[in-house]
């Protein structure tokens, strides 16, 4: 039988095999998921040697994982596939070599699936007969010299190890009551058991292949920062895992690395965030943050040349992109503790503290020229403006409102403008997901600057009026030449500026300005319909001038002699070859 599966499998996925015979072949191994007994010749195909064809033995395991799912194994079934799979990780991958450059005996996509048949043996066997599993697998990442310097045993065990937690911690898994139940007891059975023993062990092959191995490196990563969600922090928040973790991430400071080398410093930077966004009491969260040293391996991680020159085409923005996941969850992390303790605690007089030190390198990857950097601490900016929204009330505190709000202001308007790589002269098309992702990010900007505008009004009334009318003043100075981003900025600042100026209802009450802020916009009204913005050909002004005019048409009423040049330009527009 055990040959008739393997033909089988050979016909369906060669391309060279007969045609002919193919829809028997498919028929046969679709009908073998079906079949109760066929895992005992699959294990026995995928073990024995020499090897059959890797299609053929990722099938078979194929079958025997899905018999273990389904329950179709019997104690004694679960015991000789364990068994198999043991003696043959013991004969191909204990005691190999510490050589890197030797090859593993299996190609990734069958560790992966050995990894994986495993991992279900672990979910049925662990509770009850097999309470050795991860002695078992620890004894494949050693020479034998007392260290874990089998590269490929250890590599093995970390795949398994990430494996585990996938089967039974990840909370992004849908599963049903039953299904949860059982991810809880065998947690439970972890901590009770083995989970020290995991965590040391990591330290020990961090210690070994720290410098040697990125992929070791990344996996060990990895499955820290998947583990620690739902282990004793106090395993891996500790003086030697946390000069390992560092290392890790201080190892790599230049361009140039090799591809597992960047993966192992982002997962070590991932495991670090994981680390700081485990759930514990305010006091735990604020010393732990202060005992990892945050906010120095932040700092320094920004002076590094890949990351202090945005400009440079060595810049790591994927790198860039963890660093500002961890300050966001930091920063966010104390603002809820500001936000639930007394002030007149210590925790929240030393988390108020940790804010302003960290409010600088939140600004930084806020203004980074890359959006997706951006994005990852625009939650923590909310955060923070909430709070300053709260803290920054009366006059007493206007010094200390302008000192934070106007960089972060100012930041705003540098997001909000068009890139200049967008060299497309404001042509809009429909189908353009960076517009569409660009026109978002807008939209959450102008939120942050609702929340600037709501903790001090002025302040922000003068910041915008101030970037409006300058761009105004050089697009009228003659021989001036102004990129249309800067006036697309302009203008769609202009628009935002309506959400102060006719909150009352219009912008005039009375034939008078209804607020200090309808009396700035007429006065940028009256200077845009003065100018040439409106015959402007570049499509994106066209559209927000258009917009502009629409929303405040009640300008119109009081000063009807721009009626008819507005509505010249409507008409020209309306022309527009442009379909928008």
């Amino acid at each position: 039988m055990e040959d008739q599966i393997v033909s089988a499998i050979q016909i369906a996925w060669e391309p060279t095999a007969p045609q002919a015979q193919k829809p028997a072949a498919f028929e046969y191994v679709n009908r073998l998921r079906q079949e109760p007994q066929a895992w005992e010749p699959c294990i026995n195909i995928f073990t024995r040697l020499p090897r059959h064809i890797e299609v053929a033995r990722i099938f078979s395991l194929e079958i025997v994982n899905n018999a273990i799912q389904a329950g179709l194994l019997d104690q004694a079934g679960l015991d000789l596939v364990k068994n198999r799979l043991l003696q043959y990780l013991r004969s191909e991958y204990a005691y190999a070599t510490n050589d890197v450059h030797k090859p593993p005996p299996d190609s990734s996509a069958i560790e992966n699936k050995i990894a994986q048949t495993i991992t279900y043996l672990f979910c049925s066997l662990y509770p009850t007969t097999w309470t050795t599993f991860f002695d078992d697998l620890l004894s494949l990442t050693t020479t034998g010299s007392g260290q874990r310097d089998s590269l490929i045993g250890v590599a093995f065990y970390l795949r398994v190890v990430n494996s585990v937690h996938d089967e039974v911690g990840d909370v992004l898994v849908a599963k049903s009551k039953e299904e949860q139940e059982k991810a809880n007891a065998l947690k439970d059975l972890l901590r009770a058991r083995d989970v020290a023993r995991i965590a040391q062990s990591w330290q020990e092959i961090l210690s070994h292949w720290q410098t040697r191995s990125g992929v070791i490196g990344e996996l060990t990563m990895s499955a820290i920062g998947k583990w620690v969600s739902w282990i004793d922090i106090g395993l891996v928040v500790n003086q030697n895992m946390l000069q390992l973790m560092s290392q890790q991430v201080q190892q790599n400071r230049v361009q140039g690395l090799e591809d597992a080398e960047e993966l192992a410093r982002d997962k070590a930077l991932a495991a670090f965030t994981e680390i700081v966004s485990k759930k514990m009491p305010s006091v735990d969260k604020i010393n732990m943050i202060e005992f990892i040293g945050l906010q120095d391996m932040i700092e320094k991680l920004g002076a590094w040349p890949i990351l202090n020159n945005q400009k440079s085409s060595d810049y790591d923005v994927d790198l860039a992109e963890e660093v500002a996941k961890l300050v966001a969850v930091a920063l966010q992390d104390i603002m809820r503790v500001l936000d639930t303790e007394q002030q007149s605690s210590g925790v929240w007089r030393k988390a108020e503290q940790m804010l302003r030190a960290f409010l600088p390198q939140l600004l930084r990857y806020f203004s980074d020229q890359y959006d997706e950097v951006c994005s990852h601490v625009l939650p923590a900016m909310t955060d923070v403006l909430a709070y300053f929204r709260k803290a920054f009330q009366g006059d007493e505190y206007m010094s200390q409102r302008a000192s934070v709000l106007v960089p972060i202001l100012q930041a705003i308007f540098v997001k909000s403008r068009i890139e200049d790589y967008n060299d497309n002269d404001g042509e809009y098309d429909g189908d353009n997901t960076e517009e569409a992702e660009f026109l978002e990010l807008r939209k959450r900007l102008s939120t942050l600057q609702q929340s600037i505008a709501a903790t001090d009004e002025q302040l922000y009334m003068d910041a915008v009026s101030a970037m409006i009318n300058d761009t105004f003043e050089k697009f009228q100075r003659p021989g001036q030449n102004v990129d249309w981003r800067d006036l697309d900025l302009a203008l769609h600042e202009m628009y935002l500026m309506g959400d102060l100026a006719v909150r009352n209802g219009g912008l005039y009450q009375k034939a008078k300005p209804n607020s200090p802020a309808a009396e700035r916009l007429i006065r940028m009204m009256l200077v845009m319909v003065q100018s040439s913005i409106g015959s402007t050909r570049t499509p994106a002004l066209q559209v927000q001038y258009m917009e502009i005019c629409n929303r405040y048409s009640m300008f119109f009423e009081k000063h009807s002699q721009y009626v008819q040049p507005v509505l010249q330009n409507f008409l020209n527009n309306a022309h527009s070859p442009n379909t928008r």
